[in-house]
């Protein structure tokens, strides 16, 4: 929704004064609600009828934007290659031209396109150049729509000086919208609340109310209102308005109205209540009143748990440590059980299979051999968990509370990591024991592709983009189970995300006739050459000794042997690793 306002507000901030008939208005509406819908067809032909009028009447820039739209609906639905396409084409005909005006659409649009895949870096960069052209060849003009998403982009980075420099200079624009004003304006006033500047916070909200007066841009932000409220001791009266709000700003500000008002179990009760509705965000305080008050209400709730931590720890160290070895005794006994199961089955057939005797003994070491392995793999992080438990519970020495933290967050990462382990073994286990899986779900690569990329690019490390590219269309569908081919491209995309630490992952997907090819590339780390032969292995040769070395891709092959597929480790690739895998499009008996 976000893009579709502000490519709404461009259109009609660039073409207001261009003269048009009722068709004309008409398609301009038309093309506007279609953005945001699947109807591709029907959106095309209408851009394309308007850009046909446009060039009959001359209108340069309605020719240019619209075009340019055709190009941020396909970066809004995701299709980012098609995108790529479309602005290029742009790019070479408005050079043909010589126009200036195409040539701002061009650097408008990549920003656009940027934002829309969340790479903030480069949409940041095109938006800057946007606004240095607009300024060199449109001076006249306000390039406050450009600077306006430049200020959303530093507030997304927090970084509140560069929100508040772009905030001024949308004021300081020739003939600024009033939308980009009231917007900057906006922004100034949460800075000079957080700064508690009581002069400097009326004086913009004057400004604000003055130019809905003037210019009937709409209502005042509801949070500016509570907040002129509040810097003015009106606190019944902001109490009032958060009944206006969603349920996690009215808890935030409740909660800084009852910290004003020096009520502090109130403010806590709220803020607590605002945490429990965003579990899923990081709490970011808005400014230094905000952030005091947090901190305030945190160190009173610490003193009061002080005590009850104290005294459980001895209780949850030993419930934590006995759950886990019961859990890896239960794990590996019924590894063991599973085994024993197999050699009894081996054992009855042994007479007819003398042949096979040395390789069924052969398999049985070395399940014990990875039972041995794994054992050592769970005994290093319980080591820590059981050293660190030790020094939670010794009253020799006064754990300082950061120390005591420090050490929670150990054990935490250290249990993290056995239960990884466990899960990994649990679900090798399932895949393995299994000798075929029901195929009874129709899915479309497309669909399962992008939802997978939208789950898991939140666990990116910072400076890594993830998107997804396809040229397939949405209708072409694979006959699998979707759950194990789920589980597939979830552990291919984790393993890419595991080893990059900066650039770029990519999930594509390619018609190959009957079958339908993924690929999972990265710009992380490699692997040797010497090590691709055995990447599939769960252990791998370290010296004299084995080691492990993850499960997840031991996992995806035993996955694709019960799909009927095939996976491999692209070794003409270089600038990182690139994993493919096929599926066939329909299941063969």
């Amino acid at each position: 929704m976000r893009i579709i306002v502000l490519v709404a507000v461009w259109l009609v901030s660039i073409s207001i004064s261009a003269e048009g008939d009722s068709h004309t208005i008409k398609l301009q509406t038309e093309m506007l609600r279609l953005i945001s819908t699947p109807e591709k067809d029907r959106f095309l032909k209408v851009t394309e009828q308007l850009k046909e009028d446009c060039r009959k009447r001359g209108d340069e820039r309605l020719f240019y934007t619209t075009w340019g739209n055709q190009s941020t609906y396909e970066a809004t639905h995701q299709n980012y290659v098609m995108a790529e396409k479309i602005v290029n084409k742009i790019a070479e005909y408005a050079e043909d031209q010589n126009s200036f005006w195409g040539k701002y659409v061009v650097l408008h649009t990549k920003a656009v396109n940027a934002l829309q895949k969340q790479d903030y870096q480069e949409a940041e960069k095109g938006f800057l150049k946007a606004v240095e052209f607009r300024h060199k060849y449109f001076p006249g003009e306000s390039a406050g729509d450009d600077l306006q998403e430049l200020m959303k982009i530093a507030n997304h980075r927090k970084d509140q000086k560069a929100g508040l420099k772009y905030a001024h200079q949308i004021l300081a624009e020739p003939n600024v919208a009033p939308i980009h004003k009231g917007r900057a304006l906006f922004r100034l006033s949460q800075f000079a609340f957080n700064k508690n500047n009581k002069e400097m916070f009326d004086s913009i909200y004057n400004e604000l109310m003055a130019l809905k007066q003037s210019d009937d841009i709409g209502t005042i932000e509801p949070v500016v209102e509570i907040n002129h409220a509040i810097i003015n001791a009106d606190y019944d009266e902001a109490l009032r308005l958060c009944k206006n709000l969603s349920p996690e700003k009215r808890y935030e500000r409740m909660a800084v109205i009852y910290h004003r008002m020096g009520d502090n179990d109130k403010a806590y009760e709220y803020m607590a209540k605002f945490k429990a509705t965003n579990d899923s965000i990081v709490l970011v305080s808005h400014g230094n009143v905000v952030a005091s008050c947090y901190v305030q209400m945190n160190n009173e709730r610490l003193k009061l748990e002080k005590k009850v931590l104290e005294d459980e720890n001895v209780k949850w160290k030993h419930l934590f440590v006995y759950t886990l070895i019961g859990a890896i005794i239960i794990i590996l006994a019924f590894i063991l059980w599973h085994n024993r199961l197999r050699i009894k089955r081996l054992e009855k057939e042994n007479a007819k299979l003398g042949k096979e005797r040395e390789k069924v003994q052969k398999a049985f070491d070395m399940k014990n051999e990875f039972i041995s392995h794994i054992t050592d793999e769970l005994r290093a992080p319980m080591n820590p968990i059981e050293g660190f438990s030790d020094i939670l519970n010794t009253t020799d020495y006064e754990l300082q509370p950061e120390e005591r933290e420090m050490l929670r967050d150990q054990i935490k990462e250290n249990s993290k990591r056995i239960t990884k382990l466990i899960d990994g073994m649990a679900e090798l286990s399932l895949f393995e024991s299994k000798k075929s899986l029901s195929i009874d779900y129709t899915l479309s690569p497309n669909h399962i592709c992008r939802h997978m990329v939208d789950a898991m690019r939140q666990f990116c490390k910072p400076g890594v983009r993830m998107f997804y590219e396809s040229d397939l269309p949405d209708d072409i569908e694979v006959h699998t189970n979707q759950e194990a081919a789920e589980a597939l491209l979830k552990h291919l995309i984790e393993n890419a995300i595991q080893h990059t630490e900066h650039g770029v992952i990519t999930v594509a997907c390619k018609d190959c006739g009957d079958s339908i090819q993924t690929s999972v590339t990265d710009t992380g780390t490699g692997i040797p050459a010497e090590q691709r032969e055995h990447i599939f292995d769960t252990f791998r040769q370290m010296g004299d000794n084995m080691k492990l070395q993850g499960l997840g891709l031991t996992i995806c092959l035993a996955i694709i042997k019960l799909l009927h597929g095939k996976i491999w480790l692209d070794n003409d690739y270089t600038e990182g690793a690139r994993f493919i895998f096929e599926l066939p499009k329909e299941h063969k008996l």
